[in-house]
């Protein structure tokens, strides 16, 4: 019987770990090689053993589905009935074996055989720059997503079994025999150089220009959107070396095959457009720019509500995250209370009296009494001497540090001792986390009607930009100013803006210039 015509039954398992000695099977997927028909199930857990949060978080399992869940002996028996005597194909069998041998045993069931697509994928594509399941199926040209579920996997399983059994034939490989007989012999070969499905003209034939490139698959998905100052020494450079190789831009480099790309004035200009090219086609190997969940925060004029909306009671915005003045909007309240100072002010915890003494310590530096910070307006107008008297460049570290805090997970550490100047110079730098915060800001609701003319060199040639709400417009189109300038704008907006803000700094700092006109 040829391989084309054997019988056997594709197999995914998910786990909530690595082990089965740490870790049980979570959920299980399978389906018989001559039906379309998939079938899965999430595994009961035992009483005493919560998935972990990570792991939900990294297979989409939702906490109400677990309810759903069935014991794993009914499960295999259901499985052993269906598929018999067939062989499994699984691909990276490696991780499945060690949790179906686990259970096998503990069930008294007979194994099955399995075949694994990996195995066979590294001695038929040895140069492919990764053979997991995710940049396989997409160099086969199956749309696989995020392959986040079992039956996913089991899909894009079957997907590539039916490529590989085409290449085998190459090979003149036909029966199971064969291929058996094969994987013994056949020692996966080294990979002597990456050999990418993009054709090679393709990329060099990019012109030395500025603009957005797109990486596209079979079935047309666009995989990753870019920006480049040279589209040619950009899109080439992914394409270079062999080691210490992002797997992720791997992943995607297996499923590339073609390419698009829009040449633009300037680098600023490319900027933009990949903003809103990120926004149009969301690509799954894009990180940053998406919108996904995320939404603006404006504030009310005494910061003591908030909305995702800007409305007449919320006019001070936007803002990326509603944690940004959490710190100051916190010790605002305790003096204006005079209430103790919560060991949860910042992000780690502290003792209440030594916040209260390194807040003393602060106040003594600036010779400045607690009454003066019971107003957010008090607090920020320190903030922006701070920054006024501080570098331009410590605006990105400081509110890059404040993203890093926010969503930092609890780390055991080795314990460091934090003593009351600690706290001192750490209200000194909320401040100007606040301050820088509020005058981005203003900043980017100055560009939102605004005409700009930039020069990237000192020599070089001025371009025109213009916006009107935010968007890119014609000089000529009138102004949409007023007072709630961000009403009905969203996370899109924000990030063009917020791009342009970053681009015209990099100008300024690189012998460039912009004047800027705010209508």
């Amino acid at each position: 019987m040829t391989l084309r015509d054997l019988p056997v039954f594709f197999l995914d398992l998910q786990t909530t770990g690595a082990k089965p000695e740490t870790a049980n099977i979570l959920e299980i997927a399978w389906g018989l090689s001559e039906q379309n028909q998939i079938r899965s199930s999430l595994v009961k857990q035992p009483e005493d053993q919560a998935v972990p949060r990570r792991i939900l978080s990294l297979t989409g399992i939702r906490e109400e589905e677990l309810t759903d869940s069935k014991p794993i002996s009914d499960l295999f028996q259901s499985l052993t009935e269906e598929v018999a005597n067939r062989p499994a194909v699984i691909h990276f069998a490696q991780f499945e074996k060690p949790f179906l041998t686990a259970t096998f045993e503990a069930l008294q069931i007979t194994a099955f055989p399995i075949i694994c697509t990996h195995e066979i994928a590294k001695r038929l594509f040895p140069n492919l720059p990764t053979r997991g399941i995710k940049g396989l199926a997409g160099y086969f040209g199956h749309f696989s997503g995020e392959l986040k579920r079992a039956a996913s996997q089991v899909e894009a399983t079957q997907v590539i079994w039916k490529h590989l059994i085409e290449a085998l034939e190459k090979e003149n490989i036909l029966t199971l025999a064969e291929l058996q007989d094969w994987l013994q012999k056949e020692v996966p070969k080294k990979r002597t150089k990456y050999e990418y499905p993009m054709p090679k003209d393709k990329r060099l034939s990019l012109p030395d220009e500025p603009g957005v490139y797109r990486m596209i698959s079979q079935w047309g998905e666009v995989l990753y959107v870019g920006k480049a100052t040279s589209l040619h020494d950009r899109v080439n450079s992914y394409f270079r070396g062999q080691k210490n190789r992002d797997p992720r831009k791997l992943e995607m480099l297996t499923q590339a095959y073609d390419l698009r790309v829009t040449t633009t004035r300037s680098p600023l200009e490319s900027a933009l457009l990949e903003t809103d090219e990120i926004k149009k086609h969301n690509p799954r190997y894009n990180i940053v720019l998406k919108t996904g969940t995320r939404s603006l925060t404006f504030f009310s004029r005494d910061f003591l509500s908030m909305n995702e909306i800007q409305d007449e009671l919320h006019p001070i915005g936007p803002f990326s995250s509603t944690l940004i003045f959490d710190s100051i909007l916190k010790l605002n309240f305790f003096l204006r209370e005079g209430v103790p100072f919560d060991s949860e002010m910042f992000y780690d915890t502290y003792e209440s009296s030594l916040l209260e003494e390194g807040f003393d310590i602060f106040c003594a530096r600036h010779g400045l009494p607690r009454t003066q910070f019971h107003s957010m307006r008090s607090i920020l107008a320190l903030g922006m001497i701070f920054v006024k008297n501080s570098h331009d460049e410590e605006e990105d570290d400081l509110l890059q540090e404040a993203e890093a805090e926010e969503s930092a997970e609890d780390i055991s550490e080795e314990e460091v001792i934090v003593t009351a100047d600690d706290i001192a110079d750490k209200f000194e730098r909320h401040f100007k986390r606040g301050a820088h915060a509020y005058l981005r800001a203003r900043k980017l609701t100055k560009f939102l009607n605004s005409n700009i003319e930039y020069s990237v060199a000192e020599e070089g040639p001025r371009y025109l930009l213009s916006f009107r709400n935010g968007s890119l417009a014609s000089p000529e189109a009138p102004s949409t100013a007023s007072i709630l300038p961000w009403e009905g704008l969203g996370v899109d907006t924000y990030d063009r803006m917020s791009v342009l803000l970053s681009e015209l700094t990099k100008i300024q700092n690189r012998d460039g210039s912009y004047e800027l006109n705010s209508l």
